[in-house]
């Protein structure tokens, strides 16, 4: 027992946890955390991304600051006009409107005082001076004409400003519901009648073009070939072709008598959302998402020109004999 008090009081001390870890500054360590968490309340509890309560006061500042700047001189103009028309019998030079509107102009002249007392009384101006015209508010007993006097007392119709009328349609029997034509088997994007009236074309998202008989609605002819959406169908008046266009960026000329594909027309980065056939040359014209209209020539299939200027998808195009021949 001796011994092994012995060595156990020989034994080296071990250090404790606690006497081994180092001092820290609790004041630090509290302004850390309150600093953090004015942080936190700052970042999370206001709301930075909220516009500022607008004052009704500094509101009403602006909006008259607004007002007296973009139309400060429109009001001081009439408001002179106003007190000018109560002081000498509501009556006013025309010449002075155009002249607080425009700024002076050259021509006869006039006077600083407008018309004399006994050309007010006469209802006429005097040699120097030209037309007047009734002030719109005049309460003057009388004065509710609102014809332009000349000086030789002839009265001419004023033109007075109104909003266009809309002419009224003509009534017709309602339309009625005769067929249902179903055959795709995703929506219709474009139709196009052939001018003798005889059949029509329509092109779907299920990438076919299906020719139908427009007396009894029968399915007539699918024609297959692209890989994409048909967005457009246009029958040529000179030559029987059918030409389509279609989201996988071709458009395609085809062949009426053998019913295939005889012309492919490459150019287009995306798209092609519609195409235009020109009635008198044997041209067309496509348009789409590449925000470019490019004109083709039919025959030898090469693009002529690239018309641009759009920022964005063009979404429909038109050719017609006068100018401008696209629209």
């Amino acid at each position: 027992m001796a011994a092994i008090e012995e060595v156990e009081g020989t034994a080296p001390a071990v250090e404790t946890p606690e006497q081994s870890t180092p001092q820290v500054d609790l004041a630090f360590f509290r302004s850390t955390i309150y600093r953090n968490r004015k942080r936190t309340l700052d970042c999370f509890q206001a709301e930075h991304f909220l516009p500022p309560a607008a004052l009704s006061v500094c509101e009403e500042a602006w909006k008259n600051i607004k007002a007296r700047d973009q139309l400060g001189a429109i009001r001081e103009f009439v408001d002179e006009q106003k007190k000018r028309s109560l002081a000498r019998g509501e009556v006013v030079a025309a010449e002075e409107f155009d002249e607080g509107l425009s700024g002076p102009t050259t021509g006869a002249s006039r006077t600083s005082d407008g018309l004399s007392s006994n050309s007010r009384q006469a209802g006429h101006a005097d040699t120097g001076s030209t037309s007047i015209i009734p002030y719109p508010n005049s309460s003057v007993a009388g004065s509710t004409s609102q014809a332009l006097v000349l000086a030789d007392g002839q009265q001419l119709a004023r033109n007075v400003l109104r909003a266009p009328l809309m002419p009224k349609p003509k009534w017709h029997p309602p339309w009625k519901l005769s067929r249902v034509i179903s055959g795709h088997y995703g929506w219709v994007r474009c139709l196009t009648v052939e001018p003798e009236n005889q059949w029509f074309a329509t092109g779907g998202s299920d990438r076919l073009i299906k020719i139908w008989d427009l007396a009894s609605g029968e399915l007539k002819l699918t024609l297959t070939g692209h890989i994409s959406a048909v967005r457009g169908l246009e029958v040529s008046t000179r030559h029987p072709y059918l030409f389509s266009a279609s989201e996988d960026k071709t458009v395609k000329c085809w062949d009426l008598e053998y019913n295939k594909v005889t012309r492919h027309y490459h150019g287009h980065l995306s798209a092609v959302y519609a195409l235009a056939l020109h009635p008198t040359i044997d041209i067309f014209v496509t348009c789409g998402r590449d925000s470019v209209a490019r004109v083709w020539d039919i025959r030898t299939k090469a693009g002529i020109h690239v018309l641009g200027g759009h920022t964005n998808t063009v979404a429909d195009v038109k050719c017609q004999a006068g100018e401008p021949q696209v629209r």
